[in-house]
């Protein structure tokens, strides 16, 4: 019988991904302790795959950005756990890779330790908090004044991590 690896639920033979959590069945809720997921069956096929855990991660951002790095290598991975930021004593984001892939995803990973992958991440950020700052221009005309001065503080700070960058290459 598969289960959760978030939630602990049990599922019937068949189900791949927990209904409440939405992240894939393991077979064994033991294999989580020694940091090894055995024989996870994905839904889109009949194969099995012994899966490694490469991070552990506290923030959803942290782990987005770490599995696309992984995705942009081409290297397949898993991200189990975590139940949100606002989640104090949630569990962590734990980021697992086939072990075919280990190394390549430690090389992949590494990588994203340097500047402008960082300063990239930043820059993401920056876009998301633009888009923010508008809907709230939208909903709050009274504060348009502090807000454009948010607004010039985030291109001066744009602007800045723009020129690091290509200090950085």
């Amino acid at each position: 019988m598969p289960f959760c690896p978030s939630c602990e639920s049990e599922f019937r033979a068949g189900f791949a991904e927990c209904n409440t959590c939405h992240v894939p069945l393991v077979a064994s809720l033991e294999a989580e302790n020694n940091e090894v997921v055995e024989a996870v069956q994905f839904a889109d096929d009949d194969s099995e795959a012994v899966l490694q855990l490469l991070l552990t991660l506290t923030e959803k951002s942290q782990a987005i950005f770490a599995r696309q790095l992984l995705d942009d290598a081409s290297v397949p991975s898993v991200l189990l756990g975590g139940h949100g930021d606002t989640v104090r004593s949630g569990e962590p984001y734990r980021l697992y890779v086939d072990e075919d892939y280990l190394d390549a995803a430690r090389e992949t990973i590494e990588s994203f330790r340097a500047g402008s992958l960082v300063t990239g991440q930043i820059e993401g950020d920056l876009v998301r908090l633009k888009l923010e700052l508008e809907r709230l221009e939208r909903d709050n005309s009274q504060l348009k004044p502090q807000l454009n001065s948010v607004r010039t503080s985030m291109d001066k700070l744009h602007s800045d991590l723009q020129a690091l960058n290509k200090e950085l290459e």
